[in-house]
């Protein structure tokens, strides 16, 4: 899996240490990772909007935006990023915890105390996601349980997705399925059916023909394409 890294720091000097550091540490590690470098937090935020990192190291003291204004417009854009931010001033500690941030680094960064908080979040982007967070047409915010999903299916009637679960609840968004399969790609049990359809191969109760039978009872039709490697992963599964 490739990690999107950003760096942002107002002085570029010192931004492209933090980044040659990242760059050596992945290196020695063999980590595949991509490092942008920002000295400006709106081109930061900018650029999020189409990149999406994965993790964001993030100076707390800059002009126009700094990192807790920054940090809190990433926030709306997503919650995923992991952030940590980069200050010269320990009173900032606190503020930090409005954005959700995994930590924050005193300036100068050591290296080595640079190279544990970076493994650590590389290990926790790269486990499986618990939660998938999304909003429904009517704008309001559900935190879904991942292993409570059973199938999400784009509609052609509505042309919404639909996100179906155990207890029979229904969630209708409108971001596109393939937006949705990249959020959930670190789990393996979240494959596809169709070129419309996700299934959660954990909520799959049996498979006769083509027709998926869940534990709720719903069902759903795979396509032939799809069909051998669901058939694969269903086998894998009950033998674990």
């Amino acid at each position: 899996m490739m990690t999107k890294i950003a760096v942002c720091d107002d002085s570029k000097d010192y931004g492209e240490i933090v980044a040659n550091t990242i760059n050596n540490i992945t290196c020695k590690n063999n980590i595949k990772c991509t490092i942008n470098l920002y000295c400006s937090s709106r081109d930061l935020i900018k650029a999020f909007e189409q990149i999406k990192f994965n993790i964001i190291f993030l100076d707390m003291d800059m002009p126009e935006l700094n990192g807790i204004e920054a940090g809190l417009l990433i926030r709306q854009i997503s919650k995923d990023p992991i952030i940590i931010y980069l200050t010269s001033f320990k009173e900032y500690a606190y503020e930090s915890y409005q954005v959700k941030a995994k930590d924050y680094l005193i300036k100068p960064l050591s290296p080595d105390i640079l190279e544990n908080v970076l493994l650590d979040c590389i290990k926790e982007n790269t486990e499986p996601k618990k939660f998938l967070d999304v909003r429904d047409i009517d704008g309001v915010l559900h935190r879904i349980p991942i292993n409570e999903i059973t199938h999400i299916l784009r509609k052609k009637e509505d042309r919404k997705i639909h996100i179906y679960c155990l207890n029979k609840n229904e969630i209708k968004v409108v971001q596109a399925l393939e937006i949705l399969a990249k959020e959930l790609s670190t789990n393996e049990y979240i494959i596809k059916s169709s070129k419309s359809c996700l299934i959660n191969m954990e909520n799959v109760r049996e498979i006769k023909k083509n027709i998926i039978y869940f534990s709720n009872d719903a069902s759903e039709e795979a396509s032939r394409r799809c069909l051998t490697d669901i058939t694969d992963m269903f086998k894998l599964k009950n033998r674990r």
